[in-house]
């Protein structure tokens, strides 16, 4: 029992750490993609586009679409572990290490038709290339597999969780426990997709609007990249919250500090009143 919880907790944090990791990639490719604005602006006039700047642009929208993806991992494991937990080898943690590489190689390969389509389009205006608004086929797909499919399946399975959870419960007491638990997860999930759905509002606003009325509003591009580097700045605080395992680990990790720096403050004290003892008796 305590191998199977302490490889749960592993794989938690394994999980969580992957979305770590696609934010830290994704801000990465950003900053690159910003290094070559200013680039751009400071060697006016200059034109960056070409191959590189379309592989520029994949690497981003890769990331993005990982880091959605990500949550869909951690919705699967939840799913494994309520649903399935009989079947112990849907929750090994090499499982899920396979998952990742998994769900990697489908983010390249689900925005990887943009490039063959040559729906990378470079901007003049920022010096690097995106899908633009204008292009509705390319905008629409790959909203529809970075954004509309993940949440989906998120939505779906946490549901599905909850139901089931519920469906499974037999006494009065257990339904009063599990009540309590269900508006817990429930909670959290209800922040996580808040917060995974403000990163897409942008876009879709912009898109909802050329598309009705055929123009593009100004600074469109940067208004899509500045809410996105705020959603990137707010889910990895989030993640603390709403992922118990990390919280703890945070928690652990204060206490720690906290008892290392009352036994140094005990040591420097057993010290000062030590000398003070000699002092005396040599007086």
């Amino acid at each position: 029992m305590s191998f199977s919880l302490s490889s749960i907790s592993n794989i938690s944090v394994l999980l969580s750490c992957n979305t770590y990791f696609t934010i830290i990639l994704f801000c990465f490719t950003l900053l690159y993609a910003g290094i070559h604005n200013l680039y751009g602006h400071i060697n006016s006039p200059i034109s960056l586009a070409g191959r590189w700047c379309e592989i520029r642009a994949y690497l981003p929208y890769v990331c993005f679409c990982a880091f959605y993806y990500s949550f869909v991992l951690q919705a699967i494991f939840r799913f494994f572990r309520v649903v399935y937990y009989k079947k112990k080898i849907l929750q090994k943690f090499y499982v899920f290490i396979i998952a990742i590489f998994i769900q990697w190689i489908l983010s390249f390969l689900f925005i990887f038709p943009h490039i063959l389509l040559n729906d990378f389009q470079y901007q003049s205006l920022n010096y690097n290339c995106w899908i633009s608004f204008r292009n509705i086929r390319g905008i629409l797909l790959v909203t529809l597999s970075i954004y509309i499919c993940p949440l989906s399946i998120i939505f779906i399975i946490y549901t599905y969780i909850l139901r089931y959870v519920r469906r499974t419960i037999t006494s009065q007491r257990e339904r009063q426990k599990s009540y309590k638990r269900d508006t817990i997860i429930l909670r959290r999930i209800v922040i996580l997709l808040l917060f995974l759905v403000m990163f897409g509002v942008s876009t879709l606003s912009v898109l909802v609007i050329y598309s009705i009325t055929n123009y593009l509003i100004p600074f469109a591009y940067e208004i899509q990249v500045v809410s996105i580097s705020i959603g990137l700045v707010v889910t990895p605080i989030t993640l603390i919250f709403i992922t118990p395992k990390i919280r703890h680990i945070f928690e652990r990790n204060e206490q720690v500090k906290c008892s290392s720096m009352t036994r140094r403050n005990i040591q420097h004290t057993t010290t000062d009143s030590s000398r003070q003892q000699t002092q005396l008796i040599s007086i």
